[in-house]
């Protein structure tokens, strides 16, 4: 399996709130550790708090509970994190890449809107993800030559394979561990 999310799937719609304090409400049972992982220093801003916890509650950590449970029952997965934002939708994507956003890559299929400009950098990224999907659909292993190694997911460790902002691609700890940990807490108490 190849499972993953974007950095920044929605604003709201899933987890809504109004203020911080609102939102903060929502996980009163987990409220200090809620507080460390996504607002530690308290100046994250409110919309990027928001659209952060509606990402990990319903794509994020429910992606690594599945490649967790795949792992469980010796079938590989190949968990990755989607952060890349093209340089013409960084002004609309400002705390990442957003639902959907990663489609027109996985399959090379990249088209400006509203005028929009794709970059080289664009077809770059989208070349890249597009030849591991086509390397996991020929094979179950999304690996190749030329392309940097996507280890197959542990669930003892905390890695994850990103897709970068930058447009590179690689493997190494998982940023958002503490975010995920506290949700998959939340969803446990629920």
């Amino acid at each position: 399996i190849i499972i993953g999310s974007n950095s920044a799937e929605v604003p709201a719609g899933f987890v809504n709130a109004g203020s911080k304090e609102e939102l903060l409400s929502q996980f009163s049972n987990l409220k200090e550790e809620f507080t460390s992982a996504y607002d530690a220093d308290g100046k994250t801003e409110f919309a990027k708090m928001l659209t952060l916890v509606n990402t990990d509650k319903v794509w994020a950590e429910p992606a690594r509970f599945t490649a967790n449970a795949f792992v469980a029952k010796g079938t590989p997965a190949y968990v990755y994190l989607f952060s890349y934002v093209a340089d013409s939708m960084r002004q609309r994507m400002r705390y990442g890449a957003s639902h959907a956003s990663e489609i027109a890559y996985v399959f090379d299929n990249l088209r400006g809107r509203n005028a929009a400009s794709i970059t080289p950098r664009d077809q770059e990224v989208a070349k890249m993800m597009s030849a591991y999907w086509a390397n996991f659909a020929r094979t179950g292993d999304p690996n190749g030559n030329g392309l940097p190694k996507w280890p197959v997911f542990d669930s003892k460790k905390n890695d994850i394979f990103e897709f970068r902002t930058d447009g590179s691609a690689g493997s190494g700890p998982d940023q958002r561990k503490a975010r995920l940990d506290v949700m998959e807490k939340a969803a446990n108490k629920q």
